[in-house]
């Protein structure tokens, strides 16, 4: 042994220290072999205990819930009934008009969000139901008279005592929508065979083409931006039909790569040929590979056209060539057309996507490591076909149970729904059968798998449940969620998600929120303080870690009057 300086230490008598020595560390690694032993035995008995647990779940285990504090929510003023946090014309002066940029998603800070409750009109009714509603809906639910008197003459809708009537008309079918979509089925053949499942209306109007494709097998999703006056997917939702507010501008829609089978677009005023084709780019990337775009109004049929159109045959003709171009350029042929409507389908043939290696093509090959639904996932589309199997199999068993906790699923008082955190679709997909639709929500944040939902023939969206979801109040009649603020909430505020629910959900509407026995009470404290009554119920497996909330929203009217600022 030596010190620290080098220096060598004491050495003393080693033979009489040997054997004490010795014989201490054999008792000492005896010892605590009997002491591990015990131990390890007593683990692993505690071990399989808590794994028993998680099994059978027995009805004494219990969970220590999270609990908060009572809170309360004052009402809105009433200038904000229409309220659409991340796309609210009062922050318009904020952006730019290039591109309309404005019109996009721009999210208020955490320090502007709203923690009231956003009341509906005066005079607000329960809606009409499903199919009535596709017909009319009360004026005071959606009190826009400048739509009335701007759009009657082209049969959009027309006021009539106290409801708004939707004969079927538009820009481009003034007429009647039926014999429009029936010559586009002359056209497109695919209609009818289930080959075209799923669409998109750009400039949706009220959404009456997205309402009568619903007959027709079709399911679509209408896509308008916010505005003043129109309200166009307000509209299209308090009449029961699918839709969702959006521009095609300088943000990805939020929807997958290779999507919809059909997307439509009725003079809906967008500059296709412009900024070097970047609107008709995200239309290419949209669309399934075979898939169909429909173009009705300027300027297609510019011969016999071109005198409504405020311009000469020369320029509505140059137009033309150069949208001919631009899609041929971007491997879509002219697949069809007659009168007003022409059609173009997206190529399959990998052919063509090969000459735009090219150095000259424009537009040019997406690079191989760009991901074409970068702008809403962050991870990697995942799973198999077990996982699939599984999932599709639990569904029907959760929406039999479901049914009999709320027997409104499948009657006339259910019509629009949202799965706020999907998977695969699987509440939607057992739920087919039944008069409603369902919005299929995947998580920015969770793995991609709302490409499986579009393969489907179902329709669903991106979305991040920190922010305010693209719809106007008052929207849907049923909320579902499945372990959403367990997913969640170490990103988002659990107050502020319930109050985007309240605010999108419609009087009388339900939630239907399945959670871990951890949340469930702190949720029902916040969604009594929303004017919601809500009970407790058991999974189908009757499992004490997981309960069920079935919440109901009360109609209230508001009692503030409109805010003197924004």
């Amino acid at each position: 042994m030596k010190y620290k300086d080098g220096k060598p230490g004491p050495q003393g008598d080693r033979g009489s220290r040997a054997v004490p020595i010795s014989i201490m560390f054999v008792v000492l690694c005896g010892f605590s072999f009997y002491l591990g032993g015990i131990f390890c035995s007593e683990r692993n008995r505690f071990e399989t205990k808590i794994v028993a647990n998680d099994v059978q779940s027995p009805k004494d285990s219990s969970v220590t819930p999270l609990h908060i504090k009572p809170i309360k929510f004052a009402e809105c003023s009433s200038d904000y009934q229409d309220y659409t946090p991340c796309t609210d014309p009062r922050r318009w002066k904020k952006y730019g008009l290039h591109r309309l940029t404005l019109m996009e998603r721009h999210c208020p800070p955490i320090s502007e969000r709203k923690e009231c409750l956003v009341p509906p009109p005066n005079g607000y009714k329960v809606p009409i139901k499903w199919p009535q509603s596709r017909n009319e809906c009360w004026y005071r639910n959606v009190p826009y008279n400048w739509i009335n008197q701007q759009k009657s003459n082209q049969n959009w809708l027309r006021k009539e005592g106290d409801k708004f009537l939707f004969p079927g008309g538009g820009t481009m079918f003034p007429r009647g929508v039926g014999a429009y979509v029936d010559l586009m089925q002359d056209l497109i053949p695919e209609m009818t065979d289930g080959t075209v499942r799923t669409a998109i209306d750009t400039g949706c109007g009220v959404a009456s083409w997205g309402g009568d494709l619903l007959d027709r097998g079709i399911l679509t999703v209408s896509l308008a931006p916010r505005d003043n006056h129109e309200a166009q997917v307000q509209f299209a939702l308090e009449r029961g039909i699918p839709a969702i507010l959006g521009i095609i501008s300088t943000q990805r829609l939020p929807f997958p790569s290779n999507s919809f089978d059909m997307a439509h677009c009725s003079r809906c005023l967008i500059p296709w040929t412009e900024f070097g084709g970047i609107y008709l780019l995200e239309i290419h990337r949209i669309l399934r590979p075979g898939g169909f775009w429909i173009l009705s109004g300027p300027p297609v049929n510019y011969e016999n056209r071109w005198r409504g159109w405020n311009t000469t045959v020369e320029e509505q003709k140059s137009d033309y060539e150069r949208l001919q171009d631009l899609l041929t350029s971007m491997c879509f042929k002219l697949y069809n057309k007659k009168d007003d409507i022409a059609v173009w389908q997206k190529s399959s043939d990998n052919s063509c996507y090969g000459q735009l290696a090219n150095p000259d093509a424009y537009p040019p090959k997406c690079d191989d490591s760009l991901e074409p639904d970068s702008a809403w996932i962050s991870d990697a589309y995942g799973g198999s076909a077990n996982t699939f199997k599984h999932d599709d199999s639990k569904w029907k068993v959760r929406i039999k149970h479901y049914k009999k906790l709320l027997p409104a699923i499948g009657s006339d008082k259910i019509r629009n729904v949202m799965d706020m955190n999907t998977a695969y679709g699987g509440f939607a997909a057992a739920v087919v059968d039944d008069p409603l639709w369902v919005m299929n929500v995947v998580s920015s944040y969770a793995l991609n798998t709302l490409a499986v939902v579009f393969d489907r023939g179902l329709i669903g969206t991106y979305h991040d449940w920190c922010e305010a979801f693209s719809t106007y109040p008052r929207t849907y009649d049923l909320l579902h969620l499945d372990g959403l603020f367990t997913a969640e909430s170490h990103r988002c505020d659990m107050k502020y998600v319930l109050l985007e629910m309240d605010r999108i959900l419609r009087p009388n509407g339900y939630a239907i929120i399945r959670e871990s026995s951890y949340f469930v009470d702190a949720v029902a404290s916040v969604a009594k303080a929303m004017r919601w009554g809500c009970r407790k119920e058991d999974t189908e497996y009757g499992i004490e870690k997981e309960k069920i909330l079935i919440c109901q929203k009360k109609l209230w009217y508001s009692s503030n009057k409109p805010s003197s600022s924004s």
